[in-house]
C-alpha cells in the first residue's frame, strides 16, 4: 500500500530508488535519537515504510475568519465546523494545531530507511477538501526542514509544501529540558543550515511545560486530527500517514502527557511573528505507517486507524 517502489514515496525514477535503497539498506544510517523509543510495528508491517514520530502537538483555537485569512481563497470556505464542535470547540473558532517533531527509526523491509529527522509545522485540520461535507483533511502550506533529510525535502515538496530550510535546537530530540521554574521543555526553529551553537532569535519557538493536572482537549481529538489524511498545495495527492496511539510507545510509562505551551510563530507561518501564551496540548510518541502520494479521492470518507480517526 505505501509505494509499489519507493519511487512513488519520492518522485524519483525506479532504477534510481531501487539503487537508493539498495545503497541505504547495506549502509550504517544512524538514528541519532537517543531518548526515543523504537519502532514497535516495523515487524508487524515489513513492506511499508513505518517509524515513530515523537511530537509536541499545540492546539490553537483561534477566531474562525482568523484561520480563514491564512487560508489560500479557495480553503477558507472549506473548513468543517461540525466536524470539531464534538470536542466542545465552538463553531465560530478554530484548532491551528503546530507540531514540533522527530521522525525516529524509520524502516522498509527491516532496514533504516533514512536517518532520522525534525520538522515544524502549523497544521489546519477539518478541511473538506474534496467537498463532499464530511471527509476531512488536513492542509499544510509550510513545513521547516533540515536540508540535511533531503528525500524529506523531496517528498514534502512533491505535495506542494513551500520548505522553509531550517536548523532545530535540539537537532536529535523533539525536545530538551532547560533550567527554569516555568516552561521547562524546549524546542526552536533557527533559519537555514546554521549548527549549534545558534545565534540571535529563533524564527519559531516552543516552550512547554507538563500540566498533568490540567484538563485538555481529549486524547480522540489528537487522534483524530493526526490521522486525517493532509495535502499541500498539489491538490490532487494526499499522504496518509497512520498514526498508532496504542502501542508499546504510547502506553504505561510513555502515555502521552498534557503540556501548557507559549508558543513563538514567524515567517512564514504566519504574515508577522506572533506569541501565543497558555497554549493547550500534548507531548506523545505513537507508532506511524505511510502511504503516499495517494489520489485524494481515494481517501474519501477516510476513518484512520478505526472509528472515530478522522472527522
Amino acid at each position: 500500500m505505501y509505494l509499489p517502489s519507493i519511487s512513488q514515496a519520492f518522485g524519483i525514477p525506479v532504477l534510481l530508488s531501487l539503487a537508493l535503497f539498495s545503497t541505504l539498506s547495506t549502509a550504517a544510517i544512524q538514528t541519532n535519537c537517543t531518548t526515543c523509543a523504537p519502532n514497535p510495528i516495523a515487524s508487524v508491517y515489513p513492506n511499508n515504510v513505518t517509524g515513530t514520530f515523537n511530537a509536541t502537538i499545540s492546539v490553537m483555537v483561534v477566531p474562525i475568519d482568523y484561520a480563514r485569512s491564512l487560508l489560500p481563497k479557495r480553503l477558507a470556505s472549506l473548513i468543517l465546523p461540525h466536524a470539531y464542535k464534538r470536542f466542545s470547540i465552538p463553531e465560530t473558532h478554530y484548532p491551528l494545531v503546530v507540531e514540533n517533531a522527530i521522525e525516529h527509526d524509520i524502516r522498509l523491509q527491516g532496514a533504516n530507511f533514512f536517518p532520522d529527522f525534525s520538522s515544524f509545522r502549523l497544521t489546519f485540520p477539518f478541511i473538506d477538501h474534496l467537498s463532499d461535507g464530511f471527509s476531512c483533511f488536513r492542509y499544510i502550506r509550510y513545513i521547516a526542514l533540515s536540508e540535511l533529510a533531503p528525500l524529506a525535502v523531496g517528498g514534502y515538496g512533491t505535495y506542494g509544501v513551500d520548505i522553509e530550510p531550517a536548523s532545530f535546537d535540539p537537532s536529535n530530540a523533539p525536545y530538551q529540558r532547560i533550567d527554569r521554574k516555568q516552561y521547562e521543555l524546549a524546542f526552536d526553529v533557527y533559519p537555514g543550515n546554521a549548527t549549534a551553537p545558534f545565534h540571535g532569535e529563533p524564527v519559531s519557538a516552543v516552550r512547554s511545560e507538563d500540566r498533568p493536572q490540567d484538563r485538555g482537549f481529549p486524547l480522540a481529538f489528537y487522534r483524530n486530527v493526526t490521522n486525517q489524511p493532509w495535502f499541500g498545495n498539489n491538490n490532487s495527492i494526499c499522504d496518509n500517514m497512520r498514526r498508532y496511539w496504542n502501542t508499546s510507545v504510547s502506553q504505561g510509562v510513555n502515555e502521552p502527557r498534557n503540556v501548557k505551551s507559549m508558543i513563538k510563530l514567524g515567517s512564514p507561518f504566519l504574515p508577522k511573528t506572533t506569541l501565543w501564551k497558555g497554549v493547550k496540548g500534548i507531548r506523545a510518541t505513537t507508532a506511524f505507517l505511510e502511504n503516499n502520494f495517494l489520489p485524494c479521492e481515494q481517501l474519501k470518507g477516510y476513518a484512520g486507524t478505526g472509528e472515530g480517526d478522522s472527522g
